[in-house]
């Protein structure tokens, strides 16, 4: 196996011992959190760069593949860039900057907005009685039928 073919699949091997951490398996880390992208497919309109992390992470799982399973492979099967991509992308993944990191950042964010929306609502709805009553009110004191705004 050549030299940039190594390089990456020890990159490959520490980014796959990362994520088996995150699932708690033995091996298939990758696969599985490429997996848990797939299943969020509307994500790629949310999180930045959800596409490009998805096609590059698959490229180098199937990159990964053929060194395991081809054996001895004289040449190259990946380029610098895909070293380079493994090695941020455990950076990414190790600060919880990466892309399914991101979503349930996001998910969290929208889930404590729909929290505060739904608190608003009971006391908006209070103020419209609250207006409509003195509106009722103003318009028994004053003898008029005439509706006048809050």
């Amino acid at each position: 196996m050549n030299k940039l073919n190594m390089l990456f699949l020890n990159e490959y091997t520490a980014l796959e011992e990362l994520l088996n951490a995150k699932y708690g398996v033995e091996g298939g880390g990758v696969e599985l959190y490429i997996a848990a992208m797939n299943a969020a497919p509307e994500s790629k309109e949310k999180i930045g760069k959800w596409e490009e992390e998805f096609h590059t992470l698959s490229k180098c799982m199937h990159i990964a593949s053929v060194l395991t399973l081809g054996g001895k492979q004289k040449k190259a099967q990946c380029t610098k860039q895909d070293i380079a991509f493994l090695k941020k992308f455990a950076g990414r993944f190790e600060k919880q900057a990466d892309s399914l990191a991101k979503l349930e950042k996001y998910e969290a964010m929208q889930a404590k907005f729909k929290e505060k929306i739904d608190k608003i609502k009971p006391a908006a709805r209070n103020v419209a009685i609250a207006c409509g009553v003195a509106l009722a009110v103003n318009a028994l004191l004053s003898g008029k039928k005439n509706k006048k705004d809050c």
